[in-house]
């Protein structure tokens, strides 16, 4: 695609100077990603490069099997296209080594914000380190690439800003800084993964667009040569991510709104015929684009038919994926909007190392301002007559509505509300972006404009040249030297035949706690021998039931420190922060126990006295305030809430009855009769026990409850005869006469689970 029109090449980049320094630095700092980000612990990249290496080494597809996801698990139900290219980039690289630079860290807190650490996805080791060889280099070199197609996406902008805001190289350039300096984007620019190719192409796409809604009928971008390109961009674009489907009705508007327009023009009203010959002309266009676009991926879909029974082959994606446990409302989607503008502005890793609270505050505010803008600047456009000034606009909010359509969808169902997942339309964001600010400004007041639309931009510019360093590399660094002065309790114990690891004591920073607390604990160890395997730590706070109140499991040194690395004489000092949930029941002692399993085997490390784990302490665990036992304050929906619950005998046997009274509180008139529900789960949660009913055995249907009102509400359920020894969860909740469940609201406003786990019970062997 040509630079900006009636421009000649040569003369260009020294007209629009401020891009290319866009260029630069979005260049230089999306490498400086590539480089330091540690190898994996990105955005599923430990998913999308086994499919790089997969079609590299076997010049195959891989095939989506839910039984057997394989390293690039949901990744291989994605389009080919970017993995293709990457793949010829570095196929004449040995990359034999990866199982062993792909270490993964089988605890790790993906997409979970912790206090303790753990974040790490993978075990990272001096493979990584320059000078970069095997796979370390691949991936780099892969990254390095991708940074290239996301300087792609800058130049798109700028262009698309240009076509949309009247040749204003100012407002295009803080379009395209936008882009450029969104910390997430240059994060995700320097990492292997399939949304890099799939802006560049949904920003070339949205820019033909544009030049075409702006341009006369006779212009060259409303020839066959440019619906040709189109059609052939659109396809590429559906062989990179199927988001981009999003854009070929966008498309199809363009064309028709066009072609009408061109059939009530002056020139053509009334001109005999002149309706068919514009009708058939559409047709011909739109066979033309997408033509060449099943030509270009057609075949893609008929393999995902052949295979999966679906064109898409999103049933078997899904099925590795995994779900959510009910579909997600609208409401629920919008409980969720914080999660999805950081993962837009800037959520690394594994979805699990966040900026401070006060940066997304930030640019929440610059979002705020500028889209607020963004209508005044579209209601301006839209008082305009002539198709050529508002049809590039439509065009530029059309798309990204296009592309929040289809996430949305997608969302209800999948945990996949996140802001990243719109960056396939950060071109047409980022030009609504620079003209929101810009709308506020009265035109005579251009310098002040300029100024306030520099803010923003430069603010991004810092937190994203800041981000390697001041957030994500502390995520990675290497634990701090285990200092023994601040161990308050001494314990050592041996473990392994022979030993292999000492406990040498503890701090536990709590005498007491309640539900709903962290109990934070810091154990200190020593390397006596060399170890062979990977031995995990397991901390658990075990009740009175024999059942496990809370628990941390993770590699030595919080996930980064594998035994296997681990040196005789080594000392460790490793703190860990237990949540114990409000849930729980309580008064209870609770035994703080820890050792050391095989986390494939499930082998435990046995101590040298032979026990299985070390027990350090009693943890008293005292009831929450509150008139009822258990308190809680558990919001279902804003009509009802669990306020306790009270269980018999936690200590079962296979066909005995579990005796359950829950407290319910009705926080308005319930909108409908509910259905209580208790079921007993076990793993893969079959229901072992269930019992469901109106309250008071139907002597309190909820419809009659008055907002304030208390109801204990007593169940009985028979667990099956065939039972298994073993711990279960109990859930309780409501549900209507439609089977739908309330949800959960949580304290801040989250929509959750459409159930209630309580404390767990455990179901002995036969005497």
């Amino acid at each position: 695609m040509r630079a900006t029109p009636n421009l000649p090449a040569a003369r260009y980049w020294q007209t629009h100077a401020g891009l290319m320094l866009l260029l630069a630095a979005c260049i230089g700092l999306g490498s400086v990603y590539a480089v330091t980000t540690p190898l994996f612990d990105a955005s599923d990249e430990v998913w999308h490069y086994p499919m790089v290496r997969h079609i590299a080494d076997t010049g195959n597809l891989p095939v989506l099997d839910p039984a057997d996801p394989g390293p690039w698990r949901q990744e291989a139900g994605q389009p080919p296209l970017y993995y293709f290219l990457m793949a010829q980039a570095t196929r004449f690289i040995d990359t034999s080594d990866m199982a062993r630079v792909r270490w993964l860290n089988p605890h790790a807190d993906v997409g979970i914000l912790t206090t303790d650490g753990n974040r790490n996805l993978v075990v990272h080791t001096a493979a990584e380190s320059w000078p970069w060889h095997g796979t370390a280099l691949a991936v780099r070199v892969i990254r390095l690439l991708s940074v290239l197609l996301a300087a792609g996406t800058v130049w798109c902008t700028y262009e698309i800003g240009l076509a949309v805001l009247a040749r204003d190289r100012w407002l295009a350039a803080c379009a395209a800084g936008f882009v450029a300096f969104t910390p997430m984007f240059l994060f995700i620019s320097g990492t292997v993964n399939n949304d890099n190719l799939a802006m560049l192409l949904a920003s070339l796409i949205v820019l033909l667009l544009v030049r075409m809604a702006a341009a006369p009928a006779a212009a060259s971008v409303r020839q066959p040569a440019a619906h040709a390109l189109l059609g052939l961009l659109l396809g590429l674009g559906a062989l990179s991510k199927l988001s981009l489907l999003a854009l070929f009705p966008v498309a199809a508007a363009v064309i028709g709104v066009l072609q009408i327009a061109d059939w009530r023009s002056p020139a053509q009203r009334g001109a005999p015929g002149s309706m068919q010959r514009h009708a058939l002309r559409l047709t011909r266009m739109l066979l033309l684009v997408f033509g060449i676009a099943a030509l270009a991926a057609g075949w893609w879909f008929v393999r995902n038919l052949q295979l999966y029974g679906t064109p898409t082959g999103l049933n078997q994606f899904v099925a590795v994926l995994g779900v959510r446990s009910h579909p997600a409302g609208l409401q629920q989607l919008w409980s969720e909007r914080e999660g999805f503008m950081r993962t837009f502005w800037g959520l690394f890793g594994g979805v699990n190392v966040p900026f401070p609270g006060w940066v997304y505050s930030m640019l929440n505010t610059f979002a705020l301002v500028a889209g607020s803008g963004a209508f005044i600047f579209a209601g301006r456009m839209a008082r305009r007559s002539a198709l050529h000034s508002w049809l590039p606009l439509a065009v530029i909010i059309v798309a990204p509505l296009a592309v929040f359509v289809a996430l949305l969808r997608w969302s209800t169902f999948t945990w996949s509300s996140q802001g990243r997942l719109m960056f396939t339309a950060i071109q047409s964001l980022a030009v609504l972006f620079a003209a929101g600010i810009a709308a506020w400004f009265p035109a005579r007041w251009r310098t002040a404009r300029n100024v306030c639309l520099s803010v923003p931009v430069l603010a991004m510019l810092v937190l994203s040249a800041a981000a390697p360093t001041w957030v994500i590399a502390p995520a990675y660094a290497a634990p701090a030297p285990a200092d023994l002065t601040q161990m308050k309790q001494t314990v050592g114990a041996d473990f392994g035949t022979p030993p292999s690891m000492r406990l040498l004591g503890y701090t536990l920073g709590a005498t007491q706690v309640q539900p709903g607390d962290d109990a934070e604990l810091t154990l200190y160890w020593q390397v006596l021998a060399p170890m062979q395997r990977d031995w995990s730590v397991f901390v658990h706070l075990i009740d009175e039931a024999q059942t496990i109140v809370a628990q941390r499991d993770t590699f030595p040194g919080l996930g980064r420190q594998p035994t296997r690395l681990l040196q005789p004489g080594q000392l460790l000092a490793d703190r860990y922060v237990l949540r114990v949930p409000q849930t729980a029941c309580a008064p209870a002692r609770l035994q703080v126990q820890v050792g050391l399993y095989d986390f494939a085997t499930g082998e435990r490390l046995l101590t040298d006295t032979g026990a299985e784990y070390a027990l350090l302490a009693e943890l008293p665990l005292l009831a929450a305030a509150g008139g009822v036992p258990n308190a809680l304050a558990i919001n279902l929906e804003n009509q009802v809430q669990l306020s306790g619950y009270e269980l018999g005998p936690r200590t079962l046997h296979a066909g005995d009855a579990l005796r359950l009274t829950l407290h319910w509180r009705a926080l308005r008139a319930p909108a409908a009769n509910y259905t209580v529900f208790v079921q007993v789960r076990g793993t893969g949660d079959q229901v072992w026990g269930q019992h469901d009913g109106w309250p008071l055995d139907g002597n309190a249907p909820t419809a009659a409850w008055q907002p304030g009102q208390d109801y204990a509400d007593a169940h009985t359920l028979q667990l099956a005869a065939n039972t298994p020894p073993g711990t279960y969860s109990v859930q309780v909740g409501m549900y209507n006469d439609r089977d739908e469940r309330l949800t959960v609201i949580s304290a801040g406003g989250e929509w959750g689970d459409n159930f209630v786990t309580l404390c767990p019970i455990r179901v002995a062997a036969p005497d």
